[in-house]
This record gives C-alpha cells, sequence and structure tokens, in this order.
C-alpha cells in the first residue's frame, strides 16, 4: 500500500541558519584563503522559480570540487542536484489551476536538507526535500539518496551496487531480513517486500512526471541504510539498517572494499 498524496504537500520546512538570499553559497568547509576543499560539498540554493511557482528556501545539493574531468563533474552534479531539480519540476506539474489561483503571488516554498553518508572515493548523500506549499493541503515529499564514483565519474545503480542474485526476489528478501528497523509500522502498513522496480523511477499516483525510486540505498560509514520513501501522508517513510559485514556477500565483490575504504575516509 503506497498512501496517496491529497493533492498538495504541507510539512513545516526547518529553517537554516545560513547567509545568502537569492541564489547559490557553499557552506561546507574550505581550505586556505576560502579556496573550496576538492570533494563533496554542500551547497544552498535561495532562487526562485517563477514558472513552477517555487521559492528555494536554504535547499542544500551537494557537489563535487576539484575533479579534474570537467565532463564526469558535471554528469556527477547534474545527479547529485537531481533530487533539488525534480521537487520544482514536481511541483510545478502537479500544482492544479485552482490551486495556482489560490497561491495568487505567492510560492510554496521548497527546502532540501542534505545528510552526507560516505566522502572518499565512493560519495553517499540522503537529501530529504520538504515543501510549504502556497495553497492548502497535506502531505509529504521523499527522502532521495544518490550514490556516486568518482573515479569511474558516474551515479552507482542498485545494479552497480549488489549481485544480480540479490536483485531477484529471494535476495531482495534475504537483504530485507538482514536489516533491522520499524518492520512492525511497516507490516501495519501492509508493505511487502521491495521488488526490483522499486528501485526505479517511474510515474505513481497519475502524476504526469516520474518520481524518484521508492527504495534507495545511503552508504555511511556506519554501514547500509535503505530508505523507503514516496509522497504521501501516512506510510511513506522508513529507514532500514545494516552494519557492512551483515551485507557484504549480498553486496558486489569489486565494489564491497571501495564502499569500506571510503567509510574509513576522513
Amino acid at each position: 500500500m503506497r498512501a496517496r498524496l491529497k493533492g498538495v504537500l504541507a510539512v513545516a520546512a526547518v529553517a537554516a541558519t545560513v547567509a545568502g538570499a537569492s541564489g547559490c553559497s557553499s557552506s561546507d568547509g574550505a581550505k586556505g584563503r576560502g579556496r573550496p576543499a576538492d570533494g563533496p560539498l554542500v551547497e544552498q540554493d535561495n532562487t526562485s522559480h517563477p514558472e513552477q511557482k517555487v521559492q528555494l528556501k536554504n535547499a542544500q545539493y551537494v557537489k563535487i570540487a576539484g575533479l579534474p574531468d570537467a565532463a564526469a563533474a558535471k554528469r556527477l552534479d547534474q545527479a547529485l542536484r537531481s533530487p533539488l531539480d525534480w521537487a520544482v519540476q514536481w511541483a510545478g506539474a502537479t500544482l492544479l489551476k485552482e490551486q495556482r489561483a489560490e497561491c495568487g503571488g505567492r510560492s510554496s516554498v521548497i527546502q532540501t536538507n542534505v545528510r552526507m553518508g560516505l566522502r572518499g572515493e565512493v560519495v553517499s548523500v540522503a537529501n530529504a526535500i520538504q515543501m510549504v506549499p502556497c495553497y492548502d493541503g497535506e502531505g509529504g515529499l521523499p527522502t532521495v539518496p544518490v550514490t556516486v564514483d568518482l573515479k569511474a565519474g558516474k551515479v552507482l545503480e542498485p545494479e552497480d551496487l549488489f549481485t544480480s542474485k540479490t536483485l531477484g526476489e529471494d535476495g531482495l528478501k534475504k537483504l530485507f531480513d538482514r536489516l533491522s528497523g520499524p518492520k512492525d509500522d511497516w507490516t501495519d502498513c501492509e508493505l511487502e517486500v521491495p521488488q526490483r522496480k522499486d528501485f526505479s523511477p517511474g510515474k505513481r499516483d497519475g502524476d504526469p512526471i516520474e518520481s524518484p525510486a521508492p527504495a534507495g540505498v545511503l552508504f555511511t560509514p556506519q554501514g547500509m541504510e535503505l530508505i523507503w520513501s514516496t509522497t504521501g501522508t501516512d506510510c511513506n517513510n522508513f529507514t532500514f539498517t545494516a552494519p557492512y559485514s551483515k551485507v557484504k556477500d549480498l553486496i558486489k565483490p569489486e565494489i564491497y572494499p571501495r564502499l569500506l575504504a571510503a567509510a574509513g575516509a576522513k
């Protein structure tokens, strides 16, 4: 069961105490005379998107500094920012005519809060999206994880991370069984073990554009997190965890030591 979004989204956005009112600014680390440190940096965006009737407010996203391959850096930056870009497009695409009229001259406010996982050669982040609509309603937007490989200059998709057996029906059940988390609440929501299709974006609930995959993976220094998160008002946010040692045989052998190396990176 997936909760149906009641036409609008209303969650209290947590105000971030940062400088800047109308643009993008860096908020993570510097070395030397204000020169950004190499690696993943958290940036903030306060731009207005009048066509979608959206105002970004201290909206965080991650970009990679110091990558020598400009084309790869651009690809990775687009992927890491994609949850925020999706939220802006989604807000505009799902805005009904009567809701637009209700908003008048006001815009919905979108904010994303980034949680950094791995920061090494493999970078993994979770993007929690919040929206305060300019119209009356309730609901929530998802938390979207993104994992990228700086060496290969690519996004790491489920098939890059897990063995083919793991992504089969029996393998995903084995993976889910090894995770810890609110499984009683999961069962109460009549949710089942995630399937392979749940790890891919798709159109849901009649929306005109695709939404991020309901199931996403975040890698942290402590281990792996399976984040189930969708638009909706109920049963739409769950996080399950496992230490690396518990899921070692389910992860591709060529990526497992690289995850451990990134987990130990400062």
